[in-house]
């Protein structure tokens, strides 16, 4: 395996080891996480690759395909499941400076940040950008020693597919709960840059959702869906999206389930997508000891509803070159 060269403060000539935890949330791919960094601590020049699949399941699958492809054999890999993991030896994995946890989603990022011993370095792959904010990881492992590949997408991204399908739009509704406090300000902010109205409100139980999305799409242009446990999740989001089809109000999701279920567009990015994107920052780390911050997947996709933007009176063009403009992936 090779040295990474030129590391400050680390052993320079020491060698990295990779535990990476896999668990992508349900609903399609829109619950996913990645990034990766440099982390302080010695590498073991015997270390192994640890893939550890939260869940059962392609998604899954196709993450650790793509970090293993990414990675190119540059550790010993060994694949678990989440559930061949007790407390103890999950601790016990963790224990060793040497060594990287890897969780791809959310679950399997809590249950390492519940049970983590405090040593080993951490690459979160999957995890949406609030969850991730709000894992318990203990004192002596982050935030130095956690970074993240988060699953959702950066406001930018999710608001030039917006003015690409909607230019005349000036009122962005959103709805999120408290978690999602951050992401509404970095929404907020760029929205504001772009001479864009954000209609937002921040709900606090599941009840409250339904008035305040009524209130929020009489008021609106487009609707704009991000990751949240409360306001969207595989639970509520088909009723959201019959309620916005009913006010004539179109959606810009974060997955392609959300456009295969009635969004009339979505930016997201696959588990493939983020799984090369962490074994990326993985070499980049190995050979240059620099330590990337917490980020989202640099490829990512746009999915489009032809069906419901019809419906909808909304006349998406040149499908692909909104694609080329934005940078996305073609399909």
């Amino acid at each position: 395996m090779p040295e990474a060269p030129g590391r400050t403060g680390i052993a320079r000539s020491a060698r990295a080891s990779f535990v990476i935890t896999a668990h992508f949330p349900g609903f399609s791919a829109w619950l996913l996480a990645f990034v990766l960094f440099g982390f302080l601590g010695l590498a073991r020049a015997d270390g192994v690759t640890h893939l550890i699949l939260g869940d059962a399941g392609a998604a899954f699958e196709e993450a650790a395909d793509a970090f293993v492809s990414g990675w190119r054999a540059r550790a010993p890999v060994r694949r678990w499941r989440l559930e061949e993991l007790t407390p103890a030896g999950l601790a016990e994995l963790s224990r060793d400076s040497g060594d990287l946890l890897v969780p791809i989603g959310i679950r399997a990022s809590r249950y390492v940040a519940e049970h983590h011993a405090g040593r080993t370095p951490v690459l979160a792959l999957m995890t949406p950008r609030a969850s991730a904010e709000r894992l318990p990881w203990p004192t002596r492992a982050g935030p130095r020693w956690v970074a993240h590949v988060h699953i959702d997408q950066p406001p930018e991204r999710s608001l030039d597919l917006l003015r690409a399908v909607f230019p005349e739009a000036k009122r962005i509704g959103l709805i999120v709960s408290a978690e999602n406090a951050g992401v509404l300000r970095a929404l907020s902010a760029e929205a504001g840059r772009r001479k864009l109205r954000l209609v937002s409100e921040t709900i606090d139980a599941a009840d409250k959702l339904a008035p305040a999305l009524r209130r929020v799409l009489g008021d609106s242009d487009v609707l704009l869906l991000v990751p949240d446990s409360l306001a969207i999740n595989a639970g509520n989001a088909q009723n959201v999206l019959l309620t916005t089809y009913r006010f004539r109000v179109p959606v810009i999701g974060f997955s392609q389930g959300l456009a295969k279920a009635g969004a009339v567009a979505a930016v997201y990015s696959s588990p493939a997508q983020i799984g090369r994107h962490g074994a990326l920052l993985a070499r980049q780390w190995m050979e240059t000891g620099e330590t990337p911050a917490t980020q989202h997947a640099g490829d990512f996709s746009i999915a489009f509803n032809r069906h419901v933007a019809r419906s909808l009176g909304v006349n998406l063009g040149d499908e692909d070159l909104i694609r080329r403009n934005l940078g996305a992936r073609l399909e």
